[in-house]
């Protein structure tokens, strides 16, 4: 862990990092109630009140945990739109963003959705990054030369599409999921040449 060290008594201590992921990886796998300062203590094998070193209650906590949500799986992709490439250079990488699952977390992303079916601010701030990442698509689309409602629902779709992948659970090794790329990105663009040709199994 990053903030990992020891202090002269030769016990572990621990920075913010490093209780936030405890925190992530308690959310991804149990769910946001599993996220305790006594558990995420015992994960850590510290005592409860070094969690107050860094955080000034559970509320505090849990709202850094939402802004790092926010930060690592919203802003990768705004970001492509400042890459020097064209309209069609950017939606493949947001493609690659998907496929690489490094900045992008899915299992973090639908943490956070699940969360937000018992919290009304969660949902708020859900909801919020969703219609940015689709402005992101949107502007992609209208980069492409679409317009107006056509563009809107064009990336509404492609948006859709893919947090339903994740939704439904749907096991694909990467090997597939590049294979079938090509397909999913002239079925979306609404381009008309064809895709380079590859066994689609």
């Amino acid at each position: 862990m990053a903030g990992k060290k020891r202090n002269h008594n030769g016990r572990e201590q621990f920075a913010a990092a490093d209780w936030l992921l405890a925190a992530r990886k308690a959310l991804v796998k149990h769910g946001i109630l599993a996220v305790k300062v006594d558990r995420l203590a015992r994960s850590l094998r510290v005592t409860r009140g070094s969690f107050y070193w860094h955080f000034k209650s559970q509320k505090d906590l849990l709202d850094q945990l939402l802004n790092a949500w926010v930060s690592t799986n919203t802003a990768p992709f705004e970001r492509v739109l400042d890459l020097p490439t064209n309209a069609q250079g950017k939606f493949r990488a947001i493609v690659d963003l998907w496929l690489a699952e490094t900045e992008y977390d899915p299992k973090f992303d639908t943490a956070v959705r699940e969360w937000a079916r018992i919290s009304s601010h969660v949902e708020r701030v859900v909801r919020q990054c969703d219609e940015a990442r689709i402005a992101v698509f949107e502007n992609i689309f209208q980069g492409l030369g679409y317009t107006g409602a056509d563009a809107l629902v064009r990336a509404r779709i492609t948006y859709f599409h893919q947090v339903g992948y994740y939704a439904l659970g749907i096991v694909e090794s990467h090997e597939r999921r590049r294979r079938l790329t090509p397909y999913y990105t002239r079925a979306l663009l609404g381009t008309k040449a064809p895709p380079r040709r590859t066994r689609a199994r």
